[in-house]
């Protein structure tokens, strides 16, 4: 099996949904409610009859079989013709992942949006962009249209996202790689300026040589003319 214990019970959970979710809820509150475990943490019968107190009443085998078989959550332990045990193969992790997708559910809608919105921005391939751009020994124009493209369009929103994401301490990690974004373009802008500085510099120097050329050319013939 890959991962942990705890990254395998939210597997099970975005696979399967409140019907994982009530199952391993009612099968940790067995396990916790049983005295004795001589055959293991709960069975089949007492899986069912938890379900029905909880007002479910689906029939449980397959997501089990599941739990078993796809995500390593839990083992059989012993097995006859009327009888089916079970055991938690880490419960503690498997009781972590269920509280943190019962927090998730009920998290701050703002939270819930800033972090829709980070991760609609695509923001780890928008860095590897920008640091390209950095790295190229020269921008083309090309680049630069896509940047300025990307400054109006984009990069508005990631500044927006920026402020709203560091209002909250449970997105200001998101605020700092948003930031890190923010600086990067500023970068980039700053390298465009100097180096339109350095071509306004060249001209100069083009229209200055071409003057003295220019003078040299009148001077020359003024000569010819006193010769």
């Amino acid at each position: 099996m890959i991962g942990t214990v705890r990254d395998r019970t939210l597997e099970a959970l975005l696979k399967y949904g409140d019907k994982a979710k009530y199952i391993l809820k009612a099968i940790i509150e067995i396990t916790e409610e049983n005295e004795n475990r001589e055959l293991g943490d709960f069975s089949y019968k007492q899986l069912v009859e938890k379900l029905g107190e909880l007002g479910v009443n689906y029939d449980p085998r397959m997501i089990l079989r599941a739990l078993e078989k796809d995500f390593g959550i839990i083992e059989t332990t012993y097995k006859s013709a009327n009888q089916h045990w079970w055991k938690f193969i880490d419960i503690e992790q498997t009781k972590l992942a269920l509280i943190g997708e019962i927090e998730n559910n009920e998290e701050d809608p703002e939270i819930s949006l800033i972090m829709i919105q980070y991760n609609s921005l695509n923001p780890k391939e928008i860095e590897k962009k920008l640091l390209f751009l950095l790295k190229k020994p020269k921008l083309l124009d090309f680049d630069k249209k896509n940047f300025m493209k990307f400054s109006f369009e984009i990069l508005p929103l990631i500044v927006k996202l920026y402020y709203k994401a560091s209002q909250h301490e449970e997105t200001f990690e998101i605020a700092e790689k948003l930031k890190k974004i923010i600086n990067l373009a500023k970068r980039i802008s700053s390298r465009i300026s100097n180096e339109k500085g350095d071509n306004k510099g060249l001209h100069k120097e083009e229209i200055s040589e071409r003057e003295d050329y220019d003078v040299n050319s009148i001077r020359l013939s003024d000569s010819k003319d006193n010769i």
